[in-house]
């Protein structure tokens, strides 16, 4: 009994191998998709299986410039294998395409089986690209960011505790075309840490949110400037070197500070940070802050300051520069400003344009000289004016004078003239 048992099984297994080998071949057509905007690609494929041989075709009609294709093969052992043949159609306007496979296959017993087959493709007008590149969240995992997420305002921020190393940046698009980047995981140090996520649009259009991660100093140097209150920041990474300055340390109570020194100006500048998070540059000397102007031009770097004697003639004001008040200088239309060269340390006067925002330097003690000199020129002018002015009058006077004599003597000559006719005119009567 056992052993017809065993036997049925493998008779059963054996048909089965032989139903496999001598499966019946076919193919079938699908396409890619059932819809496309004019001007996209479309592909239909045909997928045979149990065959050894084939000879078909893949035809395409309608609104396509068409891709119709042959493909006659067969296997080099004559043993049946599964294929696919693909083609690839480009829609050129609106309507339909379609797609049609006929030809014949055979498997390994060489007996021919025809094959057909259709499918259609919807071809639409093209959709306008988007435009949208907005944030549909934004979320510092774990914390919350200030103001809360709107999808119109750009920058935020968020405070996480100084022990705090790494933070996690979560960021959705609010459009499925649209691409985003730079969210993720995040390594911060202690001070503010600024990462900018970027939604780029369909049309490629960037719109860029910021996000000011603030790691809290839990042991904070605090200081008072023109009653503004700072904390000394503590991470050189915060801070920007400006030109003709070098990197160093300096030591404000227990801390070694990041700072820049300056040899030839004498300067030692460190960063302070008001409670907005905003860091500037301020000139530290013994326990005392002011603040650091930098104003660069193409040939010079200076820091304003101010003069503690007023040039002769100048009113002291005050004017914007580099987005600071400065003390100025003013005489009529000349604007001075009082400076050090940081290059070469010396203080001196510069002369402000303040319709093209530049300065040259100004000699003070030569400009003075000028105007005393002008001045004299002035006196020296007004007094050959009344010089002249006399001399023109004493010769008036002097033409005055003779043309009286002259006109004395005029009537004495016609008196003479007279007379001498009145004579002739006597001698020749008698």
């Amino acid at each position: 009994m056992k052993k017809i048992k065993y036997f049925g099984i493998l008779f059963l297994l054996f048909g089965l191998n032989i139903m496999g080998v001598s499966a019946k071949a076919s193919a079938s057509l699908s396409v890619n998709k059932s819809s496309v905007e004019n001007g996209s690609k479309v592909t239909a494929s045909v997928k045979v299986s149990g065959t050894a041989a084939w000879n078909i075709k893949i035809a395409s009609s309608g609104a396509t410039s068409g891709c119709t294709q042959k493909f006659a093969d067969a296997t080099e052992n004559g043993k049946n294998t599964t294929k696919t043949f693909t083609v690839t159609c480009k829609a050129t306007s609106i309507g339909t395409i379609n797609f049609t496979l006929s030809g014949d296959i055979s498997g390994e017993d060489g007996a021919p089986i025809n094959v057909s087959g259709n499918k259609s493709v919807k071809v639409v007008a093209p959709r306008e690209k988007s435009k949208n590149n907005n944030l549909k969240s934004l979320e510092v995992v774990g914390y919350e960011i200030s103001p809360k997420f709107d999808k119109s305002v750009n920058e935020y921020s968020v405070s996480v505790p100084s022990t705090v190393e790494k933070i996690t940046i979560n960021a959705t698009k609010e459009d499925s075309y649209s691409t985003i980047s730079g969210t993720g995981e995040k390594e911060v140090s202690e001070g503010l840490n600024e990462f900018e996520i970027v939604v780029t649009s369909e049309t490629g259009v960037s719109n860029s949110y910021k996000v000011k991660v603030n790691v809290l100093d839990q042991n904070p140097i605090e200081v008072s400037v023109n009653d503004v209150k700072y904390t000394v920041v503590k991470e050189a990474k915060n801070l920007e070197k400006p030109e003709l300055f070098e990197a160093t340390t300096v030591k404000i109570g227990e801390y070694d500070i990041p700072a820049f020194v300056s040899e030839s100006a004498g300067y030692t500048l460190v960063g302070l940070k008001d409670e907005a998070g905003n860091i500037s540059l301020f000139i530290y000397d013994d326990g005392k802050y002011t603040k650091f102007n930098e104003y660069l031009t193409k040939r010079l770097s200076l820091v304003f300051l101010e003069s503690k004697d007023i040039p002769k003639g100048f009113a002291k004001g005050k004017e914007l520069i580099n987005e600071e008040e400065v003390a100025v200088y003013k005489k009529d239309d000349i604007i001075l400003v009082y400076a050090k060269n940081l290059e070469d340390g010396k203080e001196g006067y510069y002369r402000y344009d303040k319709k093209n925002g530049t300065v040259i330097s100004f000699d003070v003690d030569k400009y003075e000289e000028e105007v005393e000199d002008a001045k004299v020129c002035k006196y020296l002018i007004y007094g050959l004016a009344g010089v002249s002015l006399g001399l023109f009058l004493a010769l008036i006077l002097v033409l005055v004078k003779n043309k009286n004599k002259l006109e004395k003597i005029s009537e004495k000559l016609e008196e003479v003239k007279e007379n001498r006719k009145k004579k002739n005119k006597d001698e020749t009567l008698s």
